[in-house]
């Protein structure tokens, strides 16, 4: 096997988010490089909430062709970049950013993905979806199923945060379509119980965070989609209980091909990339 360098002309991409220490992203995108013969390296870039301007301006000033963005900083990216694509702008919210001469240009991969995702798994006009969760990741679901459900119901801690979201999102709503609704989050199990798909737009399963949804539960014929990748509670539950599963492993890996292709303009090596998942899945300890 070759020794890749780096050198001057290496183009340099990156993952920016707080915390990142945890993330698959650099092994999955630097395995499609590697793949594809391409000059370039993919870096984690811990950047602190407080930072976020002066950490996307540094990058963008030494010459980055690309950035990943994570929890928190999703949509106060989008706010900082020069142009949003369609989505990104309907989103309110960015998690990839491709160098421009006059700064950031601002995509959401992570919504393109989902709307994949859930057609993929069968999801159909009409489904009765529940969104858990209010930030950047959740607003991508949000989008996602309105544009194929027709609507969603959005529960989160922060009743404010769920009403700013379905008011943001209330636009991408298909005519005839049930829209954006907020709920209590004190109706959470009951809402879980009579939904037709769930999706975790939480943090609920990241390292340092809480293990699980309280009084969620999950029967055969669901749906059930973890933006949180890993050996997450949401998915063994799901499992176990017949939904149909798709792990926050499939959403890296679609958002990153897509966001692949964004920046270097060449279709991105998805199975390769989703083999590099499935081989640091099967080394994590147990």
């Amino acid at each position: 096997m070759t020794q890749r360098v780096i050198g001057g002309r290496t183009a340099l991409y990156g993952l920016v988010g707080w915390p990142v220490g945890h993330s698959l992203s650099p092994l999955m995108q630097n395995a499609a490089f590697a793949a594809l013969e391409l000059d370039a390296v993919y870096l984690a870039l811990p950047l602190a909430p407080e930072r976020l301007l002066e950490g996307l301006g540094g990058a963008h000033a030494l010459g980055f062709r690309g950035l990943n963005v994570t929890i928190p900083h999703k949509e106060g990216a989008a706010a900082a970049c020069v142009r949003l694509d369609e989505v990104a702008a309907a989103v309110g919210a960015a998690n990839v950013l491709r160098h421009a001469p006059d700064g950031w240009e601002g995509h959401n991969t992570d919504a393109t993905a989902l709307l994949e995702l859930l057609r993929e798994a069968g999801v159909a006009p009409g489904a009765r979806v529940l969104l858990v969760g209010a930030g950047g990741a959740a607003r991508a679901g949000a989008w996602a199923a309105l544009r194929l459900a027709g609507g969603v119901r959005v529960v989160a801690r922060r009743a404010e945060q769920a009403a700013r979201l379905c008011q943001a999102l209330a636009p991408s709503a298909s005519p005839g379509g049930a829209g954006a609704v907020p709920v209590a989050w004190e109706a959470l199990a009951a809402e879980a119980a009579a939904a037709d798909v769930i999706l975790n737009g939480t943090s609920v399963g990241l390292a340092g965070h809480d293990d699980r949804l309280p009084g969620v539960t999950f029967r055969a014929g669901q749906v059930a989609l973890d933006m949180v990748y890993g050996d997450t509670t949401f998915t063994r539950e799901a499992g176990a209980a017949g939904a149909r599963v798709v792990p926050g492993e499939a959403l890296l890996a679609r958002q990153g091909a897509h966001a692949f292709t964004r920046w270097t303009g060449r279709p991105a090596p998805e199975a390769i990339m989703i083999a590099a998942l499935q081989r640091a899945r099967e080394q994590a300890p147990r």
